[in-house]
């Protein structure tokens, strides 16, 4: 299991490259701070909520899940260090699944209720889903959702053609954009009526030429964590969300 967390490098608004750590809570998610200003950035907006940056914004990337299996279908050439300790994350690569395991946390560790604001009881605080944004709109689709919904839904959102669906290889609900009116699995390709589709977490066109996806800023985190950064969020299958 590929997994980001901890530390790490990432450009700042004026172009620096940065080192960055957890340093702190927020609403019970992790925050960063950039090790030359301490200053503290909300890890999903990329905004600097705290310190000498407070108002400033980072240009955010996704940071998506994914395997090891995934990474080397992208890119058979790509190195990796392995290690012989297993840990949950190791069984999931051996056949559990990360919905599986999140799932089995069914509450927040002592420190991190304390830091959360009001919070939106249309939901179960503890819910897997993913989040999508754009400047003006978010939108939430709920694990279970998806999953009755065959693990995949097209949907228009904020003026496009979206497709949320649960990744197998990645064990984690992905999304992209595309100009398909339906998709359909076949095991464990997905394919799409354009003629594409997307095997082991990778996009390829009706010749079979891998192809890049277009992704939406997009989440896959609880609900109580996306819905406090995004108050206003619409949920997917309730009032105007889809």
């Amino acid at each position: 299991m590929i997994c980001n967390t901890g530390i790490g490098l990432i450009p700042t608004v004026d172009g620096q490259v940065e080192w960055f750590s957890e340093k702190g809570l927020y609403d019970g998610l992790f925050l960063m701070s950039d090790e030359r200003t301490g200053s503290y950035w909300n890890h999903m907006t990329g905004e600097s909520v705290h310190g000498p940056l407070a108002g400033q914004r980072l240009e955010v990337e996704n940071v998506l899940h994914s395997t090891v299996a995934q990474v080397l279908a992208e890119d058979p050439e790509t190195l990796f260090a392995w290690s012989n300790h297993e840990s949950a994350l190791t069984r999931i690569e051996r056949g559990g699944t990360l919905d599986g395991l999140l799932r089995r946390i069914r509450g927040l560790p002592e420190i991190f209720p304390a830091t959360l604001g009001e919070e939106d009881g249309r939901r179960d605080r503890m819910e897997m889903g993913i989040g999508i944004w754009t400047e003006s709109n978010a939108r939430y689709y709920a694990m279970e959702m998806v999953q009755t919904s065959d693990n995949a839904i097209l949907d228009d959102f904020d003026g496009e053609r979206v497709l949320i669906y649960y990744d197998p290889t990645a064990y984690s609900l992905a999304a992209h954009f595309t100009d398909a009116d339906r998709v359909w699995w076949e095991e464990d390709v997905l394919r799409f009526s354009t003629g594409e589709y997307i095997e082991k977490g990778v996009r390829f066109d009706s010749d079979g030429n891998r192809v890049e996806m277009e992704r939406p800023l997009q989440v896959y985190t609880r609900w109580y964590g996306f819905s406090l950064t995004f108050p206003e969020t619409e949920i997917y299958g309730e009032g105007d969300g889809g």
